[in-house]
């Protein structure tokens, strides 16, 4: 039985749960904030860390051609992505985000990343390391199943 102050590793997975459910929750809150669905939303976490071509898109999104076709329309009609074209490919297309995309979902996010920041400033570099250590390892479970569910 482990110890009065030891967190054993169910407590570790309900974390995680409840880690997962408010980004959930947040995420609906960012979604609805500029009239998209989650897919999107998805998308445009994408286009906020780089420009991206549509195939990649479709690929990580799991979605058809034409499916990333209609959903680059709804945002590109909401102000939120656009798209141009690839000056190494003639015949390509690369989505960028607009500045309004950061307008209005980056206070949101960033309003997250500040309150990580202030929290975590209050723990001891081992203890940083090691919440490091574990969202990184829950997000490698995460790969490893869903990556054996596509084989």
């Amino acid at each position: 039985m482990p110890a009065q102050d030891e967190t054993t590793p169910q407590e570790l997975v309900a974390a995680c749960r409840r880690l997962y459910a408010s980004i959930d929750r947040l995420d609906t809150k960012a979604a609805n904030t500029v009239g998209v669905s989650r897919n999107d939303l998805r998308c445009l976490n994408m286009l906020a860390e780089a420009p991206i071509k549509p195939s990649k898109i479709a690929a990580d999104l799991g979605l058809t051609t034409g499916s990333v076709t209609t959903l680059l329309d709804r945002l590109e009609k909401a102000n939120l992505a656009t798209r141009e074209r690839d000056s190494d490919d003639r015949r390509g297309i690369i989505v960028h985000p607009t500045p309004f995309l950061f307008e209005t979902l980056g206070p949101i996010y960033a309003g997250v990343a500040k309150e990580i920041e202030r929290i975590a400033s209050a723990y001891s570099a081992h203890e940083r390391t090691a919440a490091v250590r574990h969202l990184m390892d829950a997000s490698s479970a995460y790969e490893l199943v869903t990556a054996s569910d596509d084989r």
